[in-house]
């Protein structure tokens, strides 16, 4: 016999999922109502949704600075030497 799978009680992955659509405006209020239930009793969603919102607001922030295309092909041909010469 199959599980019966609940409409409005969601899995963690689920939550997951829906928390990541919330950060980009893509959760519908279903979504939204799911999630803020699952959040209600777990301690590991509350967690995810605690840290996804930490890199967005990071991510977000003017002040950001990306490392120069240059130095990232330096760094990255340092990297491919030196996984060369350690095996």
């Amino acid at each position: 016999m199959e599980a019966r799978k609940s409409k409005i009680f969601i899995s963690c992955p689920e939550a997951k999922q829906i928390c990541d659509k919330t950060q980009y405006y893509e959760a519908s209020w279903w979504d939204h109502l799911r999630l803020g239930i699952r959040l209600l009793y777990c301690n590991v969603t509350q967690e995810y949704v605690a840290q996804n919102k930490k890199i967005t607001n990071l991510v977000s922030q003017k002040d950001v600075v990306c490392m120069n295309k240059s130095v990232k092909e330096k760094l990255k041909e340092k990297l491919q030497k030196e996984l060369q010469n350690n095996p």
